[in-house]
């Protein structure tokens, strides 16, 4: 699989949709560009040698969204050139061969369609994503920044596939559903891969007519978008599911090829006991094929959990389970007010690194993609730090996200805590992030804004895949900025930022992986 085909294949998919047959209702369109300036005083992000060096960047970028009565497109694109690649500067870094990546263009890319084919019968599907995350996620750079560490990997991932969704009687619904996607990634360490995936449901209850992204089999938890999930109507509903994920990887240096099976049958019911508090339960086997050190990894499963909505504005879920690996507690949290937006997501699920290294913010998020955005940042969308190969992992991850927003100043956290085992060889990461941001309005064509971030990474075990080890390493950032209205469509940014990052200093690696930098930037966006 080559980038080349990545992207033909996506714009062909694209183009299918664009007939105007399919769209005839709303259509929103928005195209720009960002120049970006800066200059780094440690653009080697090393200790014992910083050198300074600038460079540009410049991205174009795209917004598509259409909705029509028999399809829908969403498309947010952007593609950056890296000035800091053709510079020719060297920095030294002491990963190894196979873990460095210097790239020139950079892309970011979400894509969502549907186009219903036969009507109330058969839809096609498709999605395509480009997102950057690092190569060796406890080594310095590969986020957010341009840097000469060249610890950067893009994940390219796009899919199709379709599904058959009838109403046989006026409450039971049938759902059968296939989809496959290719992977690959740009440092050949991580590898290629593909993933085929399947899905019936039959039952009562709303039919669960979601998008089949990158995700993952959600095994044990019991909720909205599956037949037998209650949403209005009876107040008894009832389903039977089955899932199959079968994800097929090629050899890279560190592992041999992989093929592992994710399968499971379940049924499923919902009580709604007022128009407030509603009871989801399930029952299922799960056939799953992959290498491990566990006695078991299949077997049976169950859960069970509390809803709660007692407006248009909070939903919160609640529940617990068991599978194979133990205990599966889950909460879901939405509150959304005039001025204020929080989500809370706590989950723990078995996955694969391919999915968290594609994993980002769907069209639908209600905090927006740009919600981590400094002020004037082209933007770039980040897959999740993860293990540097792919066999399957127990992923316990809580996310907490809050926005207020007034009619001068706008405050935003974002917090996540990402605990990872790999079924393996039980080796361990943690995964920690925190940010927080206040921008202000302080004249009709002058905002200001202070960012800070915190981040820290660590790891247990003796596998080179989890990363090089004694390299655990914590990172502090500040970032200040004013931006100004030169017109309708254009803005000028000015930023300064300070990153600090401390590891370890019993590893003989600690040298390389701690520094100070200091970088300005000016940048100039413009929409048309």
């Amino acid at each position: 699989m080559k980038r080349g085909s990545f992207l033909l294949t996506a714009l062909l998919i694209g183009g299918s949709l664009l007939s105007q047959q399919a769209f005839a209702a709303e259509w929103e369109r928005n195209a720009g560009f960002t120049i970006n300036s800066f200059y780094s005083d440690n653009i080697c992000l090393s200790e014992e040698d910083p050198e300074g060096k600038g460079a540009v960047t410049v991205t174009p970028n795209l917004l598509v969204n259409g909705r029509g009565a028999r399809a829908n497109m969403s498309l947010n694109a952007a593609l950056t050139y890296n000035g800091l690649a053709d510079s020719g500067v060297e920095c030294f870094s002491p990963v190894g061969a196979g873990l460095t990546n210097r790239v020139s263009f950079v892309p970011s890319l979400r894509y969502t369609g549907d186009l219903e084919v036969v009507e109330d019968w058969l839809t096609l599907e498709s999605n395509a994503v480009a997102v950057r995350n690092p190569i060796d996620p406890f080594s310095p750079g590969g986020v957010n920044r341009f840097d000469g560490r060249d610890n950067l990997n893009i994940t390219y991932q796009y899919g199709a596939g379709a599904r058959i969704q009838r109403r046989l009687f006026d409450n039971t619904g049938f759902l059968l559903r296939y989809f496959h996607n290719e992977q690959e990634n740009a440092a050949d360490v991580l590898g290629n891969s593909s993933e085929d995936r399947g899905e019936f449901q039959l039952g009562t209850g709303q039919m669960g007519n979601a998008q089949m992204g990158n995700g993952q089999l959600q095994n044990g938890q019991a909720g909205a978008g599956q037949l037998g999930a209650n949403q209005g109507g009876n107040r008894l509903s009832v389903g039977i599911s089955g899932r199959y994920s079968r994800f097929k990887t090629d050899e890279t240096v560190f592992q041999a090829a992989l093929e592992n099976t994710l399968s499971s049958v379940e049924v499923r019911a919902a009580l709604q006991l007022s128009r407030s508090w509603q009871i989801d339960t399930l029952f299922g086997e799960e056939f799953n094929e992959f290498i491990s050190n566990r006695a078991d990894i299949d077997g049976t499963y169950w859960d069970v959990g509390l809803r709660w909505s007692p407006n248009n504005r909070v939903e919160v879920r609640v529940g617990t389970g068991e599978r194979f690996f133990g205990r599966t507690p889950r909460i879901s949290a939405r509150y959304r007010h005039r001025r204020s937006d929080v989500i809370v997501d706590y989950t723990r699920s078995l996955t694969v690194p391919r999915n968290l290294r594609a994993a980002n913010q769907g069209p639908d998020d209600p905090l927006g993609p740009d919600f981590d955005q400094f002020l004037g940042d082209p933007l770039t969308l980040n897959g999740q730090p993860t293990f540097i190969d792919n066999s399957p992992i127990l992923n316990e991850r809580l996310s907490i996200r809050y926005r207020f927003t007034a009619r001068r100043t706008s405050v935003s956290i974002n917090a996540s805590d990402s605990r990872q085992s790999r079924t393996e060889d039980f080796s361990e990461a943690v995964f920690s992030d925190l940010a927080f941001r206040l921008t202000r309005s302080l004249a009709a064509n002058l905002t200001a804004n202070i960012q800070v971030r915190w981040s820290d990474r660590s790891s247990e075990g003796s596998n080179r895949n989890v990363g090089f080890f004694g390299q655990n390493a914590e990172t502090w950032d500040l970032e200040v900025g004013l931006g100004r209205r030169l017109g309708n469509n254009t803005n000028l940014n000015l930023g300064f930022a300070h990153r600090r990052r401390e590891a370890d200093s019993s590893s003989e690696f600690a040298v390389f992986n701690q520094f100070e930098e200091n970088r300005l930037t000016l940048s100039l966006t413009h929409q048309f």
